[in-house]
């Protein structure tokens, strides 16, 4: 336990709302740069009836959304101290759609108070990618491209999953699910899909993402709100603008960060992390257009 941890985390439970092992990316952190002592969501908590990576339960509403929910859902369990809860996105970049961004939310809600942290973790390195297979073999190659076995994958039947095939673990074991797999969907007149399962327990290189943004939480809990105290000040968007180095006109480039408040909702605005005071011609629409 720190000696530097606030009067309101340390010594106090946290509740994990996980069942795909969050916890092995998040506890030590909470532990050590916290004081919190971890404890086991509640039982009966299932995560799934928010959404799930397959399809088979979409997602209502933003990330944040999901995290709420999930956090409310173990306080309704019986969670009465702090109740962490995660959630993870992935989609094109805003300015590369050929490449995933991933997105990390971790959210620290304190039943008591009321006050919610909010960690992040933004990251090209994630293996979300999905695609379509028509023999086993194709499926066993395109898992692989994804990093099975060590990584997980879900074969499906269906845009809107008419069937999921998961937990395979060995390439036997793939390989008739695959089979399964082709012949359900003759007979259902489907496409089977061959996806990255981005469930954490099933995602290593997911899971080490969790952990950066379980980080970047602990940081901020640890940061006050320079007008009201309540901790988690810490960034919580980006504003375009950085000036062009040779001709001075605004660029996508972020320009100032600005920081603020979940509680009081004071925002300030501070410079660049790295510094950078202006863009290199190459980035701007004047000088490169």
């Amino acid at each position: 336990m720190t000696p530097n941890a606030p009067s309101q985390f340390r010594g106090r439970r946290a509740c994990i709302a996980t069942k795909h092992g969050k916890e092995a990316a998040l506890s030590s952190v909470l532990q050590d740069s916290l004081g919190l002592t971890i404890v086991p969501a509640p039982a009966g908590f299932d995560s799934d009836r928010f959404g799930t990576f397959s399809g088979t339960v979409p997602r209502k509403g933003s990330a944040l959304d999901a995290a709420r929910a999930k956090a409310r859902l173990a306080m309704d369990l019986g969670a009465d101290d702090i109740v962490i809860a995660s959630e993870g996105s992935f989609a094109p970049h805003p300015d590369a759609p050929m490449v995933t961004l991933g997105v990390e939310l971790v959210l620290l809600l304190d039943v008591r108070s009321g006050v919610e942290v909010m960690g992040w973790n933004r990251t090209l390195q994630t293996n979300h990618a999905s695609f379509e297979f028509e023999t086993a073999a194709q499926a066993i190659s395109l898992a692989q491209r994804v990093g099975f076995p060590s990584h997980g994958v879900l074969l499906t039947v269906g845009e809107r999953p008419l069937r999921v095939y998961e937990h395979a673990s060995r390439v036997i074991e793939l390989q008739n699910q695959a089979v399964e797999c082709l012949a359900f969907a003759e007979t259902a007149r489907a496409r089977c899909r061959v996806a990255s399962d981005m469930r954490a327990h099933r995602n290593p290189t997911r899971m080490a993402a969790i952990a950066l943004a379980g980080k970047d939480l602990a940081k901020r809990a640890l940061t006050p709100c320079p007008q009201c105290d309540a901790p988690g000040f810490g960034i919580d968007r980006h504003l375009q603008g950085l000036p062009c180095r040779d001709c001075g006109a605004p660029t996508s480039m972020t320009r100032v960060e600005v920081h603020a408040c979940s509680r009081c909702q004071f925002e300030e605005e501070r410079p660049r992390a790295d510094g950078m005071a202006a863009a290199d011609p190459g980035n701007c629409p004047e000088c490169n257009p």
